[in-house]
């Protein structure tokens, strides 16, 4: 029963970055809220009558939306970026460093192993980043409201409970989501990091986009790029998200307009599941004849 803790335990000792990463760009998050003002001299926010009013309810709560989901971007574009080297490092490396044969001389098979480095890619990492920006945005709330009085922003930013507990229920929503949408691509990487015997990161990009290019050149069409872009970008559109004038832009409006049933009867969900079953067993299937020996 301790198998699988102890093995995600091992991602996080042999690659550090899993957990470093998130930890600085937190620490400079929150220390460049002690500097600066947060709203530029620059911007003005102006009745008809040339005062500075507060703003409505629901300007609040889109100012609260959009402040906290800039606060969270770099934490996400960070965790995608050292997710993509992991998945592509974590089978390779082993075989590389001879550490593989280690590992197999213990009671442990090959699936539980891949299937713990997919754990960690898709559950251990999203989940423990989310938390971390929760956090962190509460601290720079606090530090904001300290700085600059209770509302966080000069008094003009209200505080709205309500809508940042749905915007955090949005987020950790886009984590299990993300977590089904993004499968058959942790799949993918984790199938060439297992089958690579260097230049993990050219055989990773080399097959779809010369794929691509042949394609284009021998008939004209572009399905294989629109596939792979619609794969790594479409899953808002399976949300059916669509943020324009009709649909205010705040917690509330965002997570009201998402259809998550839409996104649970889509093919391209299940037939990506099985497609990540199936790139999932390829690497497994790898990793138990292949030691680089």
């Amino acid at each position: 029963m301790n198998v699988m803790p102890i093995l995600i335990r091992r991602e996080f000792w042999e690659h550090r970055a899993l957990w470093i990463a998130p930890l600085v760009v937190a620490g400079l998050l929150l220390a460049s809220s002690f500097f600066g003002d947060p709203i530029p001299d620059h911007i003005q926010f102006e009745a008809s009558g040339g005062r500075l009013e507060p703003f409505t309810p629901e300007e609040g709560q889109a100012v609260l939306a959009i402040s906290h989901l800039v606060l969270t971007l770099p934490q996400i574009l960070v965790m995608l970026i050292v997710l993509v080297f992991y998945l592509l490092d974590s089978l390779y490396a082993e075989r590389k460093d001879r550490s593989i044969l280690f590992w197999k001389s213990l009671p442990v098979s090959d699936t539980v192993t891949v299937l713990s480095k997919l754990a960690v890619a898709l559950v251990v990492v999203p989940l423990g980043v989310w938390l971390l920006t929760l956090v962190t945005n509460l601290l720079i709330t606090g530090v904001l409201a300290a700085r600059f009085g209770t509302a966080g922003s000069g008094g003009l930013v209200p505080w709205d409970t309500l809508a940042w507990l749905k915007l955090q229920g949005m987020m950790l929503l886009a984590v299990i989501l993300s977590a089904l949408w993004y499968a058959p691509v942790a799949g993918y990487l984790l199938l060439v990091s297992a089958w690579a015997r260097r230049n993990v990161i050219l055989w990773a990009a080399l097959p779809p986009g010369l794929a691509a290019v042949l394609e284009r050149i021998t008939f004209g069409t572009d399905y294989i790029g629109s596939f792979v872009g619609y794969r790594l970008t479409g899953m808002w559109k399976e949300l059916e998200l669509h943020v324009d004038d009709r649909i205010e832009f705040s917690a509330h409006g965002v997570l009201d307009s998402l259809e998550v049933a839409s996104f649970f009867t889509s093919p391209h969900v299940w037939f990506g599941l099985l497609a990540a079953a199936a790139l999932v067993y390829g690497a497994i299937r790898i990793r138990r004849h292949r030691d680089d020996t």
